[in-house]
């Protein structure tokens, strides 16, 4: 069950998104006019922390970030959004990550340019630094492997000692790298990309294809966009839900995040697997009806406990 004095940690990248929202997506080699632009924090760890602090659950983001505009910028809405970044790893000669993000505001998808100028990932040395016994979930993002693998490894051998933290990482791009993190984490979720990139055709090919390959009792988590999502445990329990789907769709941009945020939430208090992939569909099916994460908030949560 969740202890209300710690928290979760996400561990992986923070970025500064340029949004533009155009009528229709633009012809290549146009001078086209936006109809609405912002900047927002991005990163699929930071976005975790977002949905995360939307909905009541005490956060922490780690990763690396430099004083630069942008990462001053980060700095200051990870404060109004209050999660804690007290355990971030400057780089103050690197530039923030950067994206430039189109969004088709006739059916709310996102296109993606992105840019990171070599700024270092976080090292084993530097989370080892933190003092774990602060949280209750630690969550990863898929990326930096080698070091991750390390991480992972690294908290195993604490919880031999002192167990009480479960561990999550989200396998997302298709990288054949990525592979290496399946057996080692307790809930790993798995996105479409990442199965296609498997040759998986749905989210039952991908559950089935990556069960068998995570660590006995772990958790595995698919999303597939307008399908739902599909869990299972390696005891042979499967669940599935289907995703909520609105007429209104405005901001595809950090649906994939809201899901595994909210499912991450639901599993820490726990939660029956059904129960939290359903709440996660729901949270994110709400998400994209409103920019940004203007639609995440507690209720969405706190409506439908069982």
């Amino acid at each position: 069950m969740l202890k209300a004095n710690k928290r979760v940690l996400c561990v992986g990248v923070v970025c500064v998104d340029s949004i533009q929202v155009c009528k229709d997506f633009p012809l290549e080699d146009s001078d086209e006019r936006s109809i609405d632009h912002r900047w927002q924090r991005g990163g699929n760890a930071s976005n975790n922390c977002t949905v995360l602090a939307r909905c009541g659950q005490a956060c922490e983001f780690i990763g690396t970030m430099s004083d630069d505009l942008m990462a001053k910028f980060a700095k200051q809405d990870f404060e109004k959004e209050n999660i804690i970044i007290e355990n971030v790893v400057k780089h103050n000669i690197y530039e923030t990550p950067f994206s430039s993000v189109i969004i088709n505001s006739k059916n709310g998808s996102r296109t993606i340019i992105h840019s990171n100028k070599g700024m270092p990932e976080l090292t084993l040395e530097d989370f080892k630094k933190i003092d774990t016994n602060q949280y209750h979930w630690i969550h990863f993002q898929g990326r930096n492997v080698s070091e991750v693998s390390k991480m992972l490894a690294h908290l195993k051998q604490r919880n031999t000692k002192y167990p009480g933290v479960t561990t999550s990482v989200e396998l997302e791009k298709a990288r054949e790298e990525l592979k290496l993190l399946l057996p080692l984490a307790d809930v790993v979720f798995i996105g479409k990309d990442f199965a296609k990139f498997q040759g998986c055709k749905d989210g039952f090919d991908a559950l089935q294809r990556n069960i068998g390959l995570v660590k006995m009792g772990a958790t595995v988590v698919v999303a597939w966009g307008e399908s739902g999502a599909v869990a299972g445990t390696t005891d042979g329990t499967v669940v599935e839900s289907a995703a909520f789907l609105s007429s209104s769709v405005v901001d595809t941009l950090g649906a994939g995040d809201t899901f595994v945020a909210a499912t991450i939430l639901c599993l820490s208090q726990g939660r029956g697997l059904k129960e939290s992939i359903t709440t996660g569909c729901r949270v994110a099916g709400a998400k994209v009806t409103k920019a940004g994460f203007s639609a995440v908030n507690p209720s969405l949560i706190s409506d439908h406990m069982t």
